[in-house]
């Protein structure tokens, strides 16, 4: 703890020193952001709707006194961009968003709906069959409740503000899933919910699902049987214009599976979230998050385990980050990030003779500052500094990347991170995060090399090719599903490990009712030392292959995704004569969603799901590799009301 205290100094001056430079330009701030105007002029209290084909998701904002408005950590999709306000007539714009952490400017310009013009064809009623039925619906009761308070004039206050400015979809599901307890008849069922709308100037939204998993035998023992599983999230999320917003989330999961021992044991994972934004006069934004998680068996579910992987962890994370945008040209990002983690009794720990139930501490702080300076209007220059103090070990992590705009309709970026200097290896090395949200480049690498090439044309197509040559530094976990019933889909990296990844992205409108999108990402590496559980070493060699196509039929409301996924990993002995180990996993899955509101003339938004699913690979429930083909069969309904 000395040269830790001795180290914070230097860091925090080097941090103050980087500051005075710029980081992410306000337009590169993660999110969609633009403009409403109404005949040339700005246009507040507009509905800004973002609707993802892919899903049928819907995210709403309201436009400011200036007519901006934004979405904040809105996911990677193909959306639908959709402006309105009561007496102009609404319009949409196509939008491709390829990363999440992206930011994207949209313009949209709302002619005035003139008197008589309801029958005309360019009218908000004749863009039927352009607007999806389940956003018409939404808008349609936005302008029902903006008719009512026109006409009330005055009265009951709120209670009318209310009317018309709720929304929100209810879904169910249920159907057949042996995948995770293979040879037995199991059920999966449950629901979901999700609910947005407006208090006063407040926006308020709260989603929720629930799901329970049973291998169907009629008698369980106490705590259920193997297969036998629940999860279930609950989020609440709070937002008042574009700048301040405040969210919290929280998730709960268990199932049944065979430990390393032959018994069965519970698998749990808890987490719960807090996260805070906030603009800071007129240039300024700050950031604060907050999470707390704790698991037992969940990352030492597979045939076989690395030695440093603990039997459960538990983890505090605190960070900030505060934004100055010095001009449309340059800005500055500092921050900090504190981790205490506490890792349970593992194999390493038995190795050396201990025993007992006591846990392991691990803390750190990371200290962060990141810039970008734009030198003309093709040329983006970013930059930064990741410095990490360890219990007494110090790492330092430069960043720098370019963005060029090579022409009206191409774009390159590249990007690169190197760890220069680390006093020594962390002890555990494990890094208990889940990755399926998160780019490897932001956690857990010795360094990072990626470039992306874009080529776009008008606002519905778009290809694209990236590239990337991560080298690995902590021994960790990679997700390939947020499906907790799916853990088992994943890989082990351990330090040392070389992961080049060739990424392709290709979206196109074949014709004016149906787009598609294509979107399949490959890597092939290794070369890690291995160490197993059972105290013998490996080397590691890792493959994987994810793709998906998404199609839409706007015409009938229809959507077809099919992905395919196939995950290797071979550990080859060191030494001694031994065979080489290999797990690999495949899964294919066919989903299709269709709104029942082309078909039938209902109150309410109705659509149905198909999803089919088979694979084979890692058994769950006994950790042992098999190829017998497991299968998933679900159906469900969504109502928007």
């Amino acid at each position: 703890m000395t040269a830790l205290r001795k180290s914070v100094p230097l860091i925090l001056a080097a941090v103050a020193l980087l500051g005075q430079a710029a980081v992410a330009r306000a337009q590169r701030l993660p999110g969609v952001g633009g403009l409403v105007r109404g005949e040339s002029s700005p246009l507040s209290a507009a509905h800004v709707w973002a609707y993802q084909i892919t899903d049928l998701s819907l995210h709403k904002v309201l436009t400011d006194a200036q007519g901006n408005f934004l979405f904040r950590d809105l996911p990677a999709g193909f959306y639908k961009i959709i402006a309105h306000k009561v007496g102009f007539v609404p319009r949409m714009v196509l939008l491709a968003r390829q990363k999440a952490q992206d930011y994207q400017r949209v313009e949209v310009d709302l002619p005035q709906r003139q008197a008589g013009q309801a029958e005309k064809e360019d009218d908000f009623w004749g863009l039927i069959s352009q607007v999806p039925p389940d956003v018409l619906h939404d808008i349609k009761r936005a302008e029902a409740g903006d008719e009512i308070l026109q006409l009330t004039g005055f009265g009951s206050g709120n209670q009318l503000a209310l009317t018309g400015s709720f929304a929100g979809e209810v879904r169910a599901q249920t159907g057949v899933d042996n995948s995770v307890a293979p040879g037995s008849s199991g059920q999966r069922s449950g629901a979901g919910f999700d609910i947005q709308g407006k208090l006063g100037e407040m926006q308020v939204g709260v989603q929720g699902r629930y799901f329970t998993l049973s291998p169907g035998a009629t008698f369980q023992p106490a705590g259920g049987g193997p297969g036998t599983g629940q999860t279930g999230s609950v989020a609440l999320d709070f937002a008042r214009g574009p700048g301040s917003r405040v969210s919290i989330q929280s998730s709960n999961n268990r199932m049944i599976a065979r430990n390393e021992s032959g018994d069965y044991s519970p698998v749990d994972q808890q987490h719960v979230g807090l996260s805070w934004s906030q603009n800071v006069g007129e240039n300024g934004h700050s950031e604060l998050a907050a999470f707390y998680t704790s698991e037992s068996n969940l990352h030492r579910q597979a045939a076989v385990v690395p030695l440093s992987i603990p039997d459960a962890s538990r983890t505090l994370n605190f960070e900030w980050a505060y934004t100055e945008n010095f001009s449309d040209r340059s800005s500055l990002q500092g921050g900090l990030r504190y981790r205490q983690r506490e890792f349970g009794l593992g194999d390493a720990d038995r190795a050396n003779g201990k025993t007992g139930n006591g846990w392991q501490d691990l803390s750190s702080i990371d200290l962060f500052s990141r810039g970008g300076l734009r030198v003309q209007p093709a040329v983006l220059m970013e930059y930064g500094l990741y410095s990490s103090l360890s219990d007494g070990t110090v790492a330092l992590t430069p960043q720098g990347g370019v963005v060029l705009q090579l022409a009206s309709d191409w774009q390159f970026e590249t990007t690169a991170a190197y760890r220069i200097y680390r006093d020594q290896p962390l002890v555990p090395d494990f890094l208990p995060t889940l990755f399926e949200q998160r780019d490897l480049c932001e956690q857990g690498s010795a360094s990072c090399y990626q470039m992306n090439l874009t080529h776009k044309v008008g606002n519905d197509d778009s290809l694209t090719f990236g590239a990337a040559q991560r080298k690995v530094g902590d021994t960790l976990r990679l997700y390939f599903s947020d499906d907790f019933f799916d853990r088992t889909e994943s890989l082990y990296l351990v330090r040392g490990d070389k992961l080049p990844e060739l990424r392709f992205g290709f979206q196109h409108k074949v014709s004016p009712k149906v787009t598609t999108k294509l979107d399949a990402s490959m890597a092939s590496g290794g070369g890690g030392l291995f160490l197993a559980s059972d105290g013998l070493p490996y080397q590691n060699k890792v493959r994987y292959l994810v793709t998906s196509l998404d199609t839409q039929f706007l015409g009938t409301s229809t959507g077809v995704f099919v992905a395919f996924h196939h995950l290797e990993q071979q550990l080859d002995p060191v030494g001694m004569g031994r065979p080489a180990t290999q797990m690999d996993f495949e899964r294919l899955q066919l989903m299709v969603n269709q709104n029942l509101n082309f078909l039938l003339n209902l109150a309410s938004q109705w659509a149905v799901q198909l999803n089919m699913e088979l694979s084979r690979g890692l058994d769950p429930t006994t950790n042992v590799a098999s190829d017998t083909v497991r299968r998933r069969i679900l159906g469900g309904i969504a109502v928007k009301f």
